[in-house]
């Protein structure tokens, strides 16, 4: 059994997750069928629609992980994100790490003057299986305690930390795929 605030914390931070990756993807959706068509996992005549579906599909989770208590909501959630886990794994053994992972391609990259996005690696399978171990969290019967004004702040504060450290992680990961360019040419 989980404390109603950590399944709070769950469920608040998978929503932000997804409204902002679905958001993503239909904002930017010539961009991210580009990236689906680089994993050549699916034909190319199929990628316009899997853009247009991954993006309502991530929008329904957010709209889904705030305001459903069913257990379909992370079920879906962390069948969503071991399909994503899973194309990357695909395009690691393959050796196609030099891709875009789709994870930060945007309008907002370009003003920072970031040409490349992130790469595939390891570290990015590691990050979706702890995403979905923390979503597999929320499956766990909660307390039916009433939260009060003190746990809300407590979850204001905790969502704030983790969209912090999710933010400091994904740099790293980027981080550590531009250092590997960099040893690449010099060798």
């Amino acid at each position: 059994m989980i404390d109603s605030v950590i399944q709070s914390l769950i469920s608040t931070s998978a929503c932000l997750l997804f409204l902002i990756a679905g958001i993503h993807k239909l904002a930017n959706r010539s961009e991210f069928q580009g990236i689906i068509e680089n994993y050549k996992l699916i034909p190319q005549k199929f990628s316009k629609a899997i853009v247009l579906i991954l993006g309502v599909t991530e929008l329904t989770l957010a709209a889904g992980w705030l305001t459903s208590q069913s257990l379909a909501t992370p079920v879906a959630s962390i069948c969503l994100l071991s399909i994503y886990t899973l194309s990357i794994a695909i395009n690691l053994v393959r050796g196609r790490v030099y891709i875009d992972c789709g994870c930060s391609f945007s309008k907002f990259d370009k003003l920072l003057n970031r040409t490349n996005g992130s790469h595939l690696s390891l570290g990015l399978v590691i990050r979706n299986l702890s995403l979905i171990l923390i979503m597999m969290a929320s499956l766990l019967p909660s307390n039916s305690r009433i939260l009060n004004y003190l746990d809300y702040m407590n979850l204001l504060f905790s969502l704030i930390c983790i969209v912090a450290i999710y933010a400091a992680a994904n740099q790293l990961l980027r981080n550590n795929n531009e250092i590997s360019s960099w040893r690449n040419v010099n060798e």
